[in-house]
């Protein structure tokens, strides 16, 4: 409980102190304001009344022969570590003096009292502090409170979100993986626990297989749900065209016409950028379409990199109604590589505007051929680095062993 206000009627003082002078110095000036007054001659009546009495203030006179006085300041402070107590003393002791300050007692004063007022200053400077004192120890402790129950939450969320994340990566393919004739490899690092990237690649009939990388704008959980949803909204499109379920072309472009569509029934207010492919090992042949995707993937073949050639791009899924989408395709060499990035990568890279992050994407594909352990050990972010975005690395390559022109 707060120390009332010094001026206050409910203001109770304890005054332990049995040199009668003193008190009749001390009483007009205590009882003003119809101040609450309780008297004790030595330290042991005075803890018996401090009980009783619950005093906002002591006074206790250091000059009393009872030896146990610096004992009963101890003892107060130790019931009520707020309380404030001033101390008397008829003699400059500097023992005592030190004594008294070093047990935390709010002021001392010299007797006789120059003045009344130096004892209602005393007073109010005494309440007052001790309001101060109690305030912060109550803020302190609320705080504290509050810091253990955000802790909480924090382990709560991060448990929330390590679930998530695991998730969400046994729900991507477990890398490498030969499908059809071809190699997939990816790498996907969230930037926070979960990701807005994703990957995914898998056999869509006898001879194709499609794959795509999607990045989800924003971050966190909202963008990872979004993740679950493309993902099995694909798979259920890629279902339905394995049990000759699927209305219309089986495409990359219808596929992303549907799906844009099905985003923005959703009114999430989130927008996915995605670039898919479907490979024919038969025609040998790449069949893609771009839905806002950057930067476009890195396209190797006839030993030279550069990036995939596209005639017409779209806007990202879940933006506008009206979209099209389109598909192109081109023919898949022996040396055929096809390495792709969220955009994530370019915040990670140094290099200073976008064509040169490009062009070092190029030339990293063009040096490594498009082999994808090389690309990730000449593309990945120093350990100590906290990625500003998440980063999605995806390869396709012709597998080992797979039938030559």
């Amino acid at each position: 409980m707060l120390p009332v206000s010094p001026q206050s009627s409910d203001l109770g003082i304890l005054v332990i102190d049995d040199d009668q002078s003193v008190l009749d110095s001390l009483m007009p000036i205590l009882t003003s304001n119809q101040r609450r007054v309780v008297l004790a001659a030595d330290p042991a009546a005075g803890l018996e009344r401090f009980h009783s009495a619950c005093p906002d203030l002591v006074i206790v006179n250091v000059d009393l022969p009872d030896a146990g006085k610096f004992a009963a300041i101890e003892q107060l402070l130790q019931l009520a570590p707020e309380l404030p107590i001033i101390v008397l003393a008829k003699r400059g002791n500097p023992e005592d003096l030190l004594r008294a300050l070093r047990l935390g007692v709010s002021d001392y004063l010299l007797l006789p009292l120059d003045s009344p007022d130096i004892l209602e200053h005393s007073i109010g400077t005494s309440i007052r502090k001790a309001r101060l004192v109690g305030e912060n120890m109550r803020i302190r402790r609320k705080l504290e409170q509050s810091n253990a129950e955000l802790q909480q939450r924090i382990q709560i969320f991060q448990q929330d979100q390590q679930a998530g994340r695991h998730v969400q990566i046994n729900m991507m393919p477990i890398p490498p993986k030969d499908i059809g004739g071809f190699h997939f490899n990816h790498k996907v690092v969230p930037s926070l626990y979960l990701s807005g990237d994703t990957v995914d690649y898998k056999p869509a009939g006898r001879h194709e297989t499609l794959f795509y990388i999607a990045d989800v704008s924003g971050h966190g959980s909202s963008s990872a749900f979004i993740t679950v949803l493309l993902r099995f909204r694909i798979d259920q499109m890629r279902i339905e065209h394995l049990r000759g379920r699927f209305e219309g072309e089986f495409s990359p472009a219808h596929i992303l016409a549907m799906l844009n569509r099905d985003l923005l029934k959703t009114r999430l207010d989130k927008h996915v950028t995605i670039f898919m492919g479907m490979l024919n090992d038969k025609t040998r042949q790449l069949r893609y379409s771009v839905a806002g995707h950057h930067p476009l993937p890195i396209l190797y073949r006839d030993g030279a990199a550069q990036s995939i050639p596209v005639a017409r791009s779209s806007f990202p899924i879940g933006l506008f109604e009206e979209a099209d989408y389109f598909d192109e395709t081109l023919p898949v060499s022996d040396d055929f590589a096809l390495v792709l990035f969220s955009d994530g990568i370019l915040e990670a890279l140094k290099q200073g505007d976008y064509a040169a992050k490009e062009a070092r994407l190029v030339d990293v594909v063009q040096q490594s051929r498009g082999r994808f352990e090389e690309i990730k050990a000449a593309l990945a972010p120093p350990k100590s680095m906290q990625v500003p975005d998440d980063i999605a690395i995806m390869s396709v390559t012709r597998a080992p062993g797979a039938p030559q022109e």
